[in-house]
């Protein structure tokens, strides 16, 4: 395996943490001192919710929550990149009031929050990007093909009146429907409860991120059309020549898991819901979608059930699935600052290797390298003071093109993002997502959201299957480090 060695050097980013600058009042000496971080930055799932679907409703689908900021119907997209604005956190008036946000919850408690963003039936090729309104950037989060329905994680920032923008740009003028799913926030230091006193039951989880591992693989069987798999979180060791033991600890304060799941060579058009608890019929929202033969991978933020699992519902044909842990959710009580989830500004491009300023260079077959992160993590600021140190970010990982090592061989690829280990060997078993071929004329671009730990002196290192890659890495979060 080659490996080599490139700079990200001179990037900047700033952050907005709304209501997270704590400002504690004079107290009597005797009063307990006030917490500094309290709540920030700590990640609370919801029931997975539809907050806009862009699609006509049915009769059947009258009572689902419908976003009427942005009218139904499907989204103009071109090269001009048409702009629509969602209203992240419910309308006041609107007959499905605050849809996802729980009692007590006011919008400066709101950090930000996790979501899943899908394009449905596009006319053309293109991709979708979104950013908090007020604050413009152009990164994707979703690319598309003509025809095809594509989803993708995010963590998304509430903008000026809690409003997200979203855009989509088109090779040719055309149109998109667009769904957007709430399966989490995260919470500023302000966030004090449903009575203004935070009990620990409404304390939110810290993001632990780990080496990633795979504790699924269910080949060469497959799973059926309406199956449900179940897998064990708490205390779950990898699968392999040689496991890591309690990858993720076996403790009732773990109570949510990220994980990558892919699908591979599925019968049948199908899609994947990844649930704490056993479904009771079709589930409402989908993590994953794709088409007959297409392996696909995407990322979730999944709370854990009761009994320390979660289930992987398929819907249709037959599939074999893979599950890869990247990280877990941990309930703490501490004031310190490991594992707080802080959202930049707006989406931050910190890696797309068809730049010059990045080689323009692609990954070749079988070769790794290694990407120093230290002058981005010195960069994050919040109102120009550094937030010190980071164990890892959490940001959209594109493959932006993938060519053939041989003109005559076709070529499919996967490409792994890990931290980078203090000595050379092997990348581990996992894989982020999945590449498929480029044409002349269509990149056929893949995304996935990534959680992406630092290894030694903050590098990460990227590997690459087969064939030459292109990749694009666009930051939406950072995660603190004691």
């Amino acid at each position: 395996m080659k490996r080599s060695q490139r700079l990200i050097a001179g990037v900047s980013a700033a952050l907005l943490i709304a209501g997270a600058a704590p400002v504690a009042p004079a107290v009597a000496q005797e009063d307990p001192p006030a917490c500094t971080y309290c709540a920030g930055g700590e990640y609370h799932p919801v029931v997975p919710t539809r907050i806009f679907d862009s699609r006509s409703p049915t009769e059947a689908e009258l009572d689902r929550p419908i976003n009427d900021v942005a009218p139904l119907g499907a989204k103009p997209m071109s090269s001009l990149r048409p702009t629509f604005d969602i209203q992240l956190l419910g309308l006041d008036d609107a007959e499905f009031d605050r849809p996802w946000v729980p009692a007590g919850v006011e919008s400066d408690n709101v950090l930000a929050l996790a979501v899943s963003i899908t394009v449905i039936s596009p006319t053309s090729r293109g991709f979708l990007g979104a950013y908090p309104a007020g604050s413009p950037s152009f990164t994707s989060i979703v690319n598309f093909g003509a025809g095809q329905t594509v989803a993708n994680l995010s963590i998304v920032r509430p903008g000026v009146d809690d409003f997200l923008t979203i855009f989509l740009h088109g090779d040719v003028a055309g149109s998109a429907h667009v769904v957007v799913d709430v399966y989490g926030w995260f919470s500023t230091t302000g966030y004090d409860g449903d009575d203004d006193v935070l009990d620990d039951a409404e304390r939110g989880g810290r993001l632990i991120a780990v080496s990633p591992g795979r504790v699924l693989d269910t080949r060469p069987s497959s799973v059926g059309p309406g199956s449900v798999t179940e897998l064990t979180i708490r205390g779950v060791d990898t699968i392999g020549p040689s496991p890591v033991v309690d990858l993720v600890p076996n403790s009732a304060d773990v109570v949510g898991v990220l994980v990558n799941v892919t699908i591979v060579t599925p019968t049948a058009n199908t899609f994947v819901s990844v649930v704490p608890d056993a479904p009771s019929g079709l589930p409402s929202t989908s993590n994953l979608n794709t088409t007959v033969g297409v392996t696909k991978a995407n990322m979730a933020m999944v709370p854990v059930g009761a009994d320390g699992k979660i289930r992987l519902y398929h819907h249709a044909g037959s599939s074999k699935l893979i599950v890869d842990v990247l990280g877990y959710i941990q309930r703490r009580l501490d004031d310190t600052r490991e594992g707080r989830v802080i959202p930049l500004t707006a989406p931050f491009r910190a890696l797309d290797t068809r730049q010059p300023a990045f080689g323009a260079v692609p990954l070749g077959p079988g070769q790794a390298e290694d990407w120093s992160f230290a002058s981005f993590v010195n960069s994050v600021t919040v109102s120009g003071v550094p937030v010190g140190n980071q164990s890892a970010l959490l940001g959209n990982l594109t493959n932006a093109r993938l060519d053939r090592q041989y003109p005559t061989v076709a070529v499919t690829s996967y490409l792994t993002v890990y931290p980078t280990p203090p000595t050379a060997g092997d990348p581990p078993t996992v894989s982020n997502l999945n590449s498929v071929e480029s044409s002349t004329t269509d990149p056929r671009a893949v995304p996935n959201m990534a959680l992406v730990k630092y290894g030694t002196d903050t590098q990460v290192r990227v590997f690459n299957s087969k064939g030459y890659a292109h990749y694009i890495l666009d930051v939406s979060a950072v995660v603190l480090a004691d």
